[in-house]
């Protein structure tokens, strides 16, 4: 991992400020420091951040000198993942009322439901079978 000095942003794409700023007047513009991190595979990013940030974000990469920061960032993925487990049983309800709504309301779904059914049936049968015929050779 590297970190550039800070540095005024540099992309030609953005508005300018609508006025420079003034000479004796403080300067509000933001900095930034490119903070270059290469990962276990051998890819290389860099990423162009705020250099008064506490924290940046790319998708789910957290960037943070604070390790305080990065235990609540744990913390929240955690929380927010056990949230999601406790939902499971709730959405597997959900699901199975859907099908059994399904399997009134539309008869190309029953008559498809029908056949995962036998065919599930018959692999069960065929899985006995061969279990039968390898025990008597």
């Amino acid at each position: 991992m590297s970190v550039s000095p800070p540095h005024p942003d540099m992309d030609t794409t953005k508005k300018p400020s609508m006025m420079p700023p003034m000479p004796g007047m403080p300067n509000y513009n933001k900095l930034y420091v490119d903070v270059c991190v290469q990962t276990e595979d051998g890819n290389q990013n860099t990423y162009l951040v705020v250099d008064t940030e506490q924290s940046a974000y790319h998708n789910t990469l957290v960037i943070s000198c604070s390790k305080e920061n990065i235990i609540n960032e744990v913390n929240a993925l955690k929380t927010q993942a056990e949230d999601v487990l406790g939902k499971v049983p709730e959405f597997e309800k959900t699901v199975e009322d859907c099908n059994k709504l399904l399997e009134t309301l539309d008869t190309s779904f029953r008559e498809q439901q029908a056949t995962d059914k036998r065919l599930s049936k018959l692999e069960e049968g065929m899985a006995e079978l061969l279990k039968f015929v390898k025990s008597k050779t």
